[in-house]
């Protein structure tokens, strides 16, 4: 029992700092001006999102 609640903080503080890296990078591409405008973010989401769940089947 002590191991599994172990094994989930630990997998809770890995999960924490890959979000952290991700918003790390989303402020450098800020910073550096690698913006894309609303619509376009919004189109390349679809098109992420769609190839994930081609991927899937």
């Amino acid at each position: 029992m002590a191991y599994a609640l172990q094994d989930e903080k630990v997998n809770e503080t890995i999960n924490y700092e890959k979000m952290l890296k991700m918003l790390d990078r989303g402020i450098d591409d800020m910073e550096a001006g690698r913006e894309l405008p609303l619509t376009e973010a919004f189109v390349k989401i679809t098109e992420l999102r769609n190839r994930r769940r081609n991927a899937e089947v």
